[in-house]
């Protein structure tokens, strides 16, 4: 994705107009009015008419809308905290794994260098295991669960794997908390951080996320939901949905009241994070994937380009202001 403009030239027409209906309807404003002001922050501000509904820019003064990580920002951070010669560390997930083990609340084997004795032995005991594709490029769009039993031919799932290059995971027990906003998906933490020049690591946000439906996934591209936590990790604001581009203030699926919730071990989830921010000191800007497991908050994954987006959205902020002063002070830019 290489600007703003490409961003915008393969966006719905439909969605546009949607979210410019959705602004006129909160706002007041005429709607020819909108779509105008939103043509000027494409080539301004360098946000689309998506962000320009979260950010509630419609009528807001050009100092306020200074504040906002913007895409031309949040790649500027990427490419100066983040060496771009150790990026692969963080796309290849089997590298990933092997590089912040430590941290990872459970056991993986690479199935490439596995015989099909150490494969069995690793299944031993198992009820489940989780696939996952090497790298970026192998076993595309393959991540799933495979239930172990009797009657399971452990040598055909071996000759599987092994085809499809893919490595294989404990299944994460998830908090019984944790559980109970969506018991289909593991409801993952984000929780970005930043190296500052004297290695100390900073919490930038933290949102929950939030699976609906059958999903076993939480991610808001397909359809989840999501929040900005607070500083104590409990849910003070509506989820907000990027597909029906509403907010939630209690699940849509299952009705459970979602203001209020508190997650487990929130404070340990962020000491966690702290932590493994200086293990890669070559990749100072991270968004980690926690889940909460029942034994306590681990890393499910790593991204050196977490979304600008989300800890933006007044919607679930309720703030009328972005987060680059906060970048800003800690980077001394």
């Amino acid at each position: 994705m290489s600007s703003i403009f490409d961003r915008f030239e393969l966006s719905s027409f439909q969605r546009l107009f949607h979210n410019a209906k959705a602004v006129h309807d909160y706002s007041g404003k005429p709607t020819l009015f909108i779509l105008a002001d939103m043509a000027k922050c494409i080539l301004h501000d360098h946000i689309g008419y998506m962000e320009y509904n979260l950010f509630h820019f419609a009528g807001k003064p050009q100092k306020l809308r200074d504040t906002y990580v913007t895409f031309d920002y949040s790649q500027h951070l990427f490419k100066t905290l983040n060496d771009s010669g150790y990026l692969s560390l963080f796309n290849d997930k089997l590298a990933f794994n092997k590089i912040f083990k430590d941290y990872l609340g459970r056991g993986f084997l690479d199935v490439s260098e596995a015989s099909p004795e150490e494969f069995v032995a690793f299944c031993k005991g198992k009820d489940r295991i989780f696939a996952k594709p090497n790298d970026s490029c192998s076993g595309k769009g393959i991540y799933r669960n495979f239930d172990i039993d009797e009657k399971t031919d452990l040598e055909e799932l071996f000759g599987y794997l092994k085809d499809n290059h893919l490595f294989v995971e404990d299944s994460i027990l998830q908090h019984e908390a944790m559980s109970s906003l969506h018991p289909s998906s593991i409801n993952t933490v984000r929780i970005t951080t930043v190296l500052d020049g004297n290695d100390e690591a900073h919490v930038m946000y933290a949102l929950q996320r939030i699976g609906i439906g059958d999903m076993s996934v939480d991610n808001v591209g397909s359809g989840g939901i999501y929040t900005v936590l607070s500083e104590e990790g409990t849910i003070k604001n509506p989820c907000w949905s990027d597909k029906t581009i509403t907010t939630y203030t209690k699940h849509p699926t299952t009705g459970m009241e979602l203001i209020g919730f508190q997650v487990p071990c929130f404070k340990e989830a962020l000491e966690l994070c702290k932590k493994a921010a200086k293990v890669e000191k070559h990749i100072r800007y991270v968004g980690w994937d926690i889940a909460i497991s029942d034994q306590g908050p681990i890393i499910v994954e790593g991204n050196p380009l977490p979304g600008y987006d989300m800890p933006q959205n007044y919607f679930v902020t309720n703030r009328d202001y972005g987060l680059k002063p906060a970048f800003e002070e800690i980077l001394n830019q």
